[in-house]
């Protein structure tokens, strides 16, 4: 290979020096861990002994100290001199050094020599490295809530795929009863939740990592899993439900209204922080984070039930802020620092000033438009840390919505550090049912990161690149291109912006017989994104994925291709409707109803490949409850009796 073959690093560091010549790796020789902190870097330099046994498949000892008899081939050194998670890689004629500025530092150092390892084989060139991160805090977090529940293995596969990209932080988002709370057994009892003793295992799994496992149990809104159980009905603010305000919902997808369940907590009511404290003690004791998200997002009914009164004397802002500091309190009381959504508090920013210092406020928003600098700046401006907080903009899409994914996260990136922010957290949710499968949403957590990193050297990383060749070993180079392709048959609809939904999408979750979404899509709209995602289709049998899991990810990208594809089909029977059903074929409602059945039967196959039992059948109920339509529909067109 010659000394001009690209180096591709992903995320590309801050300083990066190549020279010519080359370090040929000795057959033997030892990896060297050199002054008083050596013990500390014995993650780093065990993970480096396995990747050099991955790659290259050579054995290198570990040798503490520095010795003449030593021959040394990585020499690892620390330097008061580097920022904390910061790192130096020198590769000449000696071999290859690494001075660090912390522990964690030497873990991304092996993190960058693994890609290099990859790329050239026992001969790497000449080059120094000198990196640091944009945002101290780098996370991810899964929303385990929505029906999906992963495996514990898939749990550490994303684990070992953020250790790769230099992420520090992993949050498992919790409303309802995705965790088996040891208090209410009767909560999850036919639920298949994540333990207690797993939660131990993540940890230490995310220890090892440098990861750090920080608890999210939302604590405020979104408690529908709790509030509509009779036992804790009392405790809603309005415990029969209510219709969600018409500025709060698109009136075109729900022209009847929406109707929400009872979800947010009565802040008067005593039993509630008698509630969440035991909450609180059931989960934290499992994590040895110092930090804790709990939510307190999207309280749609505050102030509109049992504080109506309250809220008109003193405010909704007011009503909002005395109970978030109550909450505050709680998790004080437990050793923790408290995080938080911010889109609440926002809304009153002349209470911001008037948060704890102490507090984290998680400022987030999934359009590509979302306006992070101003808000961060509220934030900024009354001294009040924050995190900013894009998405993968995987949820509600079937196979993702990548344009605006990318714009998202490098709003974000861009904003978050120019106004100070302190951490950065790709979110990641599963709304509606998560119908998109986790391959789905890998592009997201690698440009998140990458930008997390580095802000202004990656706003154009390869993502694309990066997929290929490091999380699915393309020998075709395709994948990544494809699934960012695939992520924008959105762009192939009407051309109606939808935050954070597609109309495909929207399609199979509402009743058939609502068809007021179609009536901006015509048989130009369909055929176009027909043809669009067929080509897409066409080119799944020429990738060549090396990946340990590489027929999973085949046959979901094939079961996300079918739902856009039976979307498209309902959304043309849909317009048939709109124009009266008697134009419509009845065959083409069989044809239908079987093309359906295929959908599921795949579905549930691939669910149960990754993710846990409990919350599949709540994920299908929507696309159950299509395929009554269709039969009742089909039997209308006949004359004959609903099979």
């Amino acid at each position: 290979m010659s000394d001009n073959h690209p180096l591709q690093l992903f995320p590309k560091p801050h300083v990066l020096v190549r020279s010519e010549g080359r370090f040929q790796h000795p057959s033997a020789g030892s990896i060297v861990l050199a002054g008083e902190a050596e013990g500390s870097v014995l993650p780093a330099a065990r993970r480096l002994q396995l990747i050099l046994s991955q790659v290259l498949q050579l054995s290198l000892s570990l040798s503490v100290g520095t010795r003449s008899a030593t021959r040394s081939v990585y020499h690892f050194s620390y330097s008061p001199l580097l920022p904390a998670q910061g790192y130096e890689i020198r590769i000449d004629s000696s071999g290859i050094a690494v001075i660090y500025g912390s522990p964690e530092g030497a873990y991304y150092a092996t993190a960058t020599l693994k890609q290099i390892l990859q790329q050239f084989g026992r001969s790497i060139p000449y080059l120094q490295i000198m990196d640091q991160p944009d945002f101290a805090a780098r996370g991810l977090m899964i929303d385990i809530s929505r029906n999906k529940i992963p495996r514990l293995e898939t749990l550490y596969h994303i684990i070992d795929f953020m250790a790769d990209l230099k992420l520090n932080q992993l949050q498992l988002y919790i409303e309802g009863s995705p965790f088996a709370y040891e208090s209410f057994p009767q909560v999850w009892e036919l639920e298949t939740p994540i333990t207690g003793e797993e939660i131990l295992l993540l940890d230490a799994y995310c220890k090892e990592r440098y990861i750090e496992l920080v608890p999210n149990q939302n604590s405020f809104g979104h408690m529908e899993g709790w509030l509509t159980r009779p036992e804790f009905n009392t405790l809603a603010e309005i415990p029969e439900g209510f219709m969600l305000p018409e500025n709060m919902y698109d009136s075109e997808m729900y022209p009847e209204g929406l109707f929400m369940h009872p979800g947010t907590f009565h802040t008067e009511d005593p039993e509630v922080l008698e509630l969440l404290g035991t909450m609180y003690d059931d989960l934290l004791p499992y994590f040895t984070s110092k930090q804790f998200n709990v939510g307190c997002d999207e309280t749609y009914e505050l102030g509109l039930g049992k504080s109506k009164a309250s809220a008109g004397a003193a405010g909704k802002g007011q009503l909002y802020l005395s109970f978030l500091q109550k909450i505050h309190k709680l998790v004080l009381e437990r050793g923790k620092t408290m995080q938080f959504w911010g889109d609440i508090i926002i809304q009153h920013p002349e209470l911001i000033p008037q948060l704890p210092k102490d507090i984290i406020a998680m400022e987030w928003g999934y359009s590509a438009a979302h306006p992070f600098e101003a808000d961060t700046l509220k934030f900024r401006e009354a001294g009040i840390p924050f995190y900013v907080c894009p998405g993968t903009s995987s949820w509600n899409s079937l196979t993702g919505r990548s344009d605006n994914m990318l714009a998202n996260l490098r709003s974000a990136a861009v904003h978050g550090k120019n106004n100070g922010a302190i951490g950065y957290l790709i979110t990641d949710w599963g709304d509606f049912g998560h119908w998109q499968h986790l391959p789905v949403s890998y592009a997201g957590f690698a440009y998140g990161a990458a930008v997390a990193w580095n802000v202004e050297n990656n706003l154009e990383a390869d993502v694309a690149a990066y997929l290929n060749t490091a999380v699915f070993h393309d020998r075709s180079g395709k994948i990544g291109q494809l699934l960012l392709d695939l992520g924008n048959y959105y762009k192939y609809e009407s051309g109606v912006v939808r935050p954070n939904d597609t109309e495909m999408s929207m399609l199979m979750r509402t009743p058939l017989h609502q068809v007021q979404l179609v009536t901006n899509l015509t048989d130009g709209h369909f055929d176009q994104l027909e043809h669009y995602i067929e080509g897409i289709e066409a080119q799944l049998e020429q990738l060549e994925l090396g990946c340990g899991d590489a027929r999973l990810v085949l046959e979901e990208l094939r079961n996300g291709i079918h739902f856009v594809q039976h979307a498209v089909q309902l959304a043309r029977i849909k317009k048939h409707l709109a124009q009266g059903a008697g134009t419509l074929d009845p065959s083409l409602i069989h044809r239908q109803i079987k093309d359906l059945d295929l959908l599921l039967h795949h579905y549930r196959q691939l669910w149960i490949q990754r993710n846990r039992p409990g919350g599949l059948e709540q994920s299908v109920s929507k696309l159950v409850r299509l395929r009554s339509e269709y039969i009742g529909l089909a039997a209308e067109l006949t004359g004959s009796a609903a099979l």
